[in-house]
């Protein structure tokens, strides 16, 4: 994750800390265009869909893969890190569907949040 990666020691550990095991079986939604994002997933294993109609716009459709390393729910970045942002949970932009057994870690929206406001603090300059 791009912004992670200006994040000192402390605060990459504080989010592994706050990082919970999932596993998604086949055929499974993981989420649906339009509805809540709740949670950011860090692929392990296994291989998911992602598609958009970028909000149900007449004949657009796009398509992309995700895999180990890979990660969605980014929409949950930009709420956690805006201090207005409030309670409102952000909106799905894709619908994410599992295509083969997938292992992942889950940070979930109020743990992101907590670990968002702390990064504020800490580079307020740089946010």
């Amino acid at each position: 994750v791009p912004l992670f990666e200006s994040m000192d020691e402390r605060l990459l550990d504080a989010i592994c800390e706050r990082l919970k095991p999932c596993l998604f079986t086949e055929s499974t939604y993981i989420v649906r265009e339009g509805d809540p994002v709740d949670e950011m997933l860090f692929i392990i294993r296994g291989r998911l869909e992602s598609v958009t109609t970028d909000g149900g716009r007449s004949g657009f459709f796009n398509r992309s893969f995700l895999k180990e390393t890979d990660f969605c729910g980014e929409e949950l970045l930009t709420w956690a890190l805006d201090p207005k942002s409030g309670s409102n949970l952000p909106t799905s932009t894709r619908t994410v569907k599992v295509l083969t057994e997938v292992d992942t870690f889950a940070l979930t929206a109020d743990e992101l949040k907590f670990v968002a406001s702390q990064f504020r603090r800490l580079h307020s300059r740089q946010v």
